[in-house]
């Protein structure tokens, strides 16, 4: 690959960048934001590699980054990154818009046998005999100048991205799971790039312990806090954190006085919105929200012992596949198929042609 390194910082160089990329069908991207104090991720480069170059936008420059987002999102362009579930959130706050296609090198990783979160330092390593400086992987990204260091480091990410991918590919292929990487890829760009409040509601410790009308509360909850947290442009752990939002869901007060009442309830949270977390209280038990819960969150637990039987089949399924067994199902897939709520990964595509012959004995199988 040639070094060919760019730092595009004005119109001109990046009308030049476009013009060289204009052609590619494939881009490897990466993106570098900081998001410590802000809801939103705050966009600070993007880094595109092509077999010919690499460059650094800088997107806290004073340029027009439209031309860019326009190339990037047409729909012959193929972006490749290494797990791209952060970078698709930040390039939707910038574009709206998801990539036509995707191919993420971790997840293809995974279907080769590495582990499933597999760093890209880790598998440029195993896979190229490259190693990467991780000196500024918390570097601030908002910082300018950046230091040149900082700049090497950004453009590191994609640079050798296409020949790690070309090495992945022609892996897939003699195992013939190339479908397999196209399935998944576009599920995750399925996946909203913007958590939804159900699901946040669904990972509080505790909320399973509840009763319905107190899981309601929690759901409101959530859901004015994800509000609010967007309205400020604020870290949603800022506006109010999940233990105190549980137990205002426990307590379920009815006016100002019982609010304030709540354990470590922050004073300046009440005066300043006490009126409305009562209000979405008020209105949080209903039938529509009680339907929600309820398909997102299993009222019952799987039997342990089932549990593990299944688990262990899965585990065995999958060495023989030489695969990490959560990428073929997680323990929670597993408990949540043996209630009968199915996820759409097991029960679609190619982890149901694998795991049918396992589930076939079970009665929630085909729920």
């Amino acid at each position: 690959m040639a070094d060919t390194n760019l730092y595009v910082d004005s119109d001109s160089k990046l009308t030049a960048l476009l013009a060289s990329i204009a052609t590619e069908p494939a881009l490897a991207l990466d993106t570098e934001f900081v998001r410590e104090k802000t809801y939103y991720p705050k966009l600070c480069l993007i880094q595109i590699a092509t077999p010919k170059l690499t460059a650094c936008i800088d997107c806290l420059a004073d340029i027009d980054l439209a031309p860019l987002f326009n190339r990037l999102f047409k729909a012959d362009c193929t972006w490749v990154l290494h797990s791209a579930r952060q970078d698709l959130e930040v390039m939707y706050q910038q574009g709206r818009q998801l990539p036509h296609e995707l191919i993420d090198t971790q997840i293809a990783a995974a279907l080769l046998g590495h582990t499933p979160q597999i760093g890209l330092q880790d598998l440029l390593s195993e896979e190229l005999g490259v190693d990467l400086d991780k000196g500024f992987a918390r570097s601030d990204w908002s910082r300018r100048p950046l230091p040149e260091a900082a700049v090497r480091y950004a453009l590191d990410d994609v640079r050798y991205l296409l020949p790690l991918w070309q090495i992945l590919a022609q892996k897939l292929n003699v195992l013939q799971r190339g479908d397999w990487l196209t399935s998944d890829c576009v599920a995750a760009l399925n996946t909203p790039p913007v958590t939804p409040p159900l699901t946040l509601c669904t990972r509080l410790r505790g909320l399973r312990s509840m009763d319905p009308q107190r899981q309601c509360a929690a759901l409101a909850l959530v859901t004015w806090r994800e509000r609010f947290a967007q309205s400020l442009d604020q870290p949603r752990r800022w506006i109010m954190s999940d233990e105190l939002l549980l137990r205002i869901a426990k307590s379920l007060p009815e006016n100002l006085e019982s609010l304030q009442a709540v354990a470590e309830m922050p004073r300046r949270l009440a005066n300043r919105s006490g009126h409305e977390l009562l209000a979405a209280l008020q209105d949080s038990d209903g039938a529509d929200q009680r339907m929600l819960i309820e398909t997102h969150l299993p009222p019952k637990r799987p039997e342990k012992r089932e549990l593990q039987a299944l688990h262990e089949r899965v585990r065995a399924r999958a060495g023989e596949l030489g695969l990490h067994n959560e990428v073929l199902a997680t323990r929670r897939e597993i408990g949540e198929f043996l209630v009968g709520r199915t996820s759409g990964r097991m029960d679609s595509g190619w982890r149901q042609a694998e795991l049918q012959c396992l589930l076939a004995d079970h009665p929630e199988n085909g729920q």
